[in-house]
């Protein structure tokens, strides 16, 4: 009997990355492109590909080029060993499903604009704000007495409390019904507060204004917006965390 293979081995298609056939060796480019790897230097490192053929079918396909270029990254970014166990996780899962090998995507270089792109969003789920912690620092200090002058000291002082938490009321966020009059959509309890008195509520809307309090009175509202480092804070006019 003649044994039938669906798929001859001469017929079988193997995937390579072309670093593996360009170079001796996978480190041999990454050695060479990672001095030149930082903020700006995709634009760069893709102008090499007008000159290359080769280098050009790298910067499509290569999985080991663009897993180097999200590390370089990431690396000093907010969060980044989540971010990058994250990656490493879904990227085993993507190896594991043949019609995502078979269909031409580059896992790491689209997580790298995935993540370019989400640092670029200056909103924040309910979700998201529970999980975070915050550090409370005020822009004008308590009124102290130097030579017999009240003094107000400014700028971004020291710590007032390194454990602000934006917490659920209940094990779901409390969404605001529709049709109600209030400015917010979502609200929770505040813990960690320097003034340490129990009952502080938080309420934001769907733009990340959030302001907290005792209502009705409560204190200045705040915008929660992204840093440079793509973490998140919250400013208003007389603290930032």
């Amino acid at each position: 009997m003649t044994d039938i293979n669906p798929i001859s081995e001469q017929h079988q298609v193997v995937v390579c990355d072309p670093i593996d056939f360009t170079f001796t060796t996978p480190e041999l480019i990454l050695n060479i492109i990672r001095p030149l790897i930082d903020a700006n230097s995709l634009p760069a490192l893709l102008s090499l590909s007008t000159i290359s053929s080769t280098f050009l079918q790298i910067i499509r396909t290569s999985e080991t080029f663009w897993k180097e270029l999200c590390h370089q990254r990431w690396k000093e970014k907010w969060d980044f060993h989540r971010r990058w166990e994250e990656a490493l996780k879904h990227y085993d899962v993507f190896n594991e499903c043949q019609e995502a090998r078979d269909s031409r995507v580059t896992f790491w270089r689209q997580r790298y604009f995935e993540q370019e792109q989400d640092a670029t969003r200056q909103s924040i789920s309910p979700r998201e704000l529970n999980l975070l912690t915050f550090d409370f620092r005020f822009w004008i200090g308590q009124p102290t007495v130097v030579d017999e002058r009240i003094v107000v000291k400014s700028g971004l002082l020291q710590s007032a409390s390194k454990d602000i938490r934006f917490l659920n009321n209940e094990e779901e966020h409390q969404v605001v019904e529709e049709g109600n009059e209030d400015w917010f959509s979502y609200r929770g309890a505040l813990t960690g507060h320097p003034c340490r008195e129990p009952g502080i509520e938080w309420f934001m809307n769907e733009s990340s204004i959030i302001q907290w309090g005792f209502r009705p009175n409560l204190w200045p509202k705040g915008e929660i917006r992204r840093t440079e480092l793509w973490g998140w804070e919250i400013r208003n006019v007389s603290h930032s965390l």
